[in-house]
């Protein structure tokens, strides 16, 4: 469930704001950093039936908003101004995909009642699968093509549980997908249930450059690194997309390079509200990959918070910048779910050195931003909103998508119209 930040409080007086003197301890107001959870509601018990026909119910109710109707009916062409990115960095297959769906901007032009077409009726009837795009603990998620348009879209389909707590999580996300509009969060399109097999299908936004955790693993096959110019790039972006949640009272739960996705047009967008998050993972009794990235005081047994976000946000950074996943600090050795839980809690925890070997160093203002974000201490770890004063975050800003995506072309080889970068 979406967690409930409670009344403010004044603010503690003598908090430093950040400048582009930055330091290396976060002193945050705990208003910032403290989100409550919603006190819990008991519920009487009711029938795996009645479970299924609530879920049936309501998402026969959500509807693709109006504002976004047509904007599924056209296809973004980018047109990219001169200049360069100094950032090393899919497939022919993909740019096909982008060729054969760039006619859908015609039928905008035919369709008399473009609303009439996006309902999920529609999406229902007329999605071809092009391909499967992977699989993971929430589900399987495919490239389709809605037949009517030539869009191409991203379909997760969930198979449901028996388990009454899942099919409340798959709600959570339903009313998160349904309200969020921010560049920051991927595109909810639409949605439909089969009763038959109990599997529920979302139909989002297909981002074309995939996640940075694909991205990152190419760059480290070819021997190149994560520049900072693109890791400032993706920390502001965050932290704009985890502000724009947290004013909604929502917690992400499950901020991972694989949750951080890249459209062409270089967009940078968060996906993944956690359906297979925490929850599912304490159904299932497994430690699994998302785990690596759980703060520490959630390793205690503390509720999640904004701030836990923020920490798996410093993480996900560390990680792309230095190739790896951060621990152990000095090496790629993989650690269990034991030694990572006693590291997390009582080793010094890394921190961003320099390679002068390999050319690389690191800014002072990015080794600050990672401290802020990794304080061990839940309540003095920097909140977003804090965060986006930081000096790192108004860079990031100033970097324009057009060089995100010249990045992407570079690292997945596409071909013109996106200049290769000098």
């Amino acid at each position: 469930m979406a967690s409930l930040i409670p009344p403010k409080r004044p603010p503690n007086r003598g908090v430093p704001k950040l400048t582009e003197s930055v330091c290396s301890v976060a002193d945050t107001p705990k208003e910032d950093v403290t989100i409550m959870p919603r006190k819990a509601h008991i519920e009487e018990p009711q029938s795996m039936q009645d479970h299924m026909d609530e879920l049936q119910k309501h998402v026969q109710r959500m509807r693709l908003p109006e504002e976004h109707r047509d904007d599924l009916l056209s296809l973004h062409r980018l047109s990219y101004s001169s200049g360069s990115t100094d950032e090393i960095g899919h497939s022919d297959e993909s740019q096909e995909l982008h060729r054969r769906s760039d006619g859908a901007a015609e039928i905008r032009q035919t369709q008399s009642d473009p609303r009439a077409m996006f309902n999920n009726s529609m999406l229902e009837g007329n999605l071809e699968i092009i391909r499967s795009l992977g699989e993971g603990s929430s589900g399987e998620v495919a490239l389709a093509r809605v037949r009517p348009t030539g869009r191409v879209i991203a379909r997760k389909t969930i198979s449901t549980s028996p388990d009454p707590m899942i099919h409340r999580q798959l709600l959570r996300e339903l009313n998160v997908n349904q309200t969020c509009r921010s560049p920051y969060i991927v595109e909810y399109y639409g949605a439909f249930f089969d009763p038959h097999d109990a599997n529920i299908t979302i139909c989002m936004e297909y981002c074309e450059a995939g996640s940075m955790d694909a991205i990152y693993r190419r760059i480290k096959a070819r021997g190149g690194r994560v520049g900072e110019k693109i890791l400032v790039k993706l920390a502001s972006s965050i932290l704009h997309g985890l502000e724009y949640l947290r004013a909604r009272r929502i917690i992400h739960r499950d901020v991972k390079p694989s949750n951080i996705l890249v459209t062409r047009s270089g967009e940078i967008k968060l996906c993944d509200f956690g359906v297979a998050g925490e929850l599912v993972n304490s159904v299932a009794g497994t430690f699994t990959g998302t785990s690596m990235y759980m703060a520490p005081e959630r390793i205690m047994g503390h509720a999640y918070t904004i701030s836990s976000d923020v920490w798996a946000l410093g993480i996900s950074i560390l990680e792309l910048a230095m190739n790896r996943f951060p621990f152990p600090p000095d090496s790629d050795a993989f650690m269990g779910p034991i030694d990572l839980m006693t590291f997390l809690l009582h080793a010094p925890l890394p921190t961003l050195q320099d390679e002068p070997e390999n050319g690389i160093r690191w800014s002072r203002a990015l080794r600050d931003f990672l401290a802020r974000c990794l304080t061990r201490d839940g309540k003095q770890r920097a909140s977003p909103r804090i965060l986006l004063q930081h000096p790192i975050v108004k860079r990031g800003e100033a970097v324009p998508d057009a060089d995100m995506a010249r990045f992407v072309a570079h690292v997945w080889q596409w071909a013109a119209p996106y200049p290769t970068p000098s």
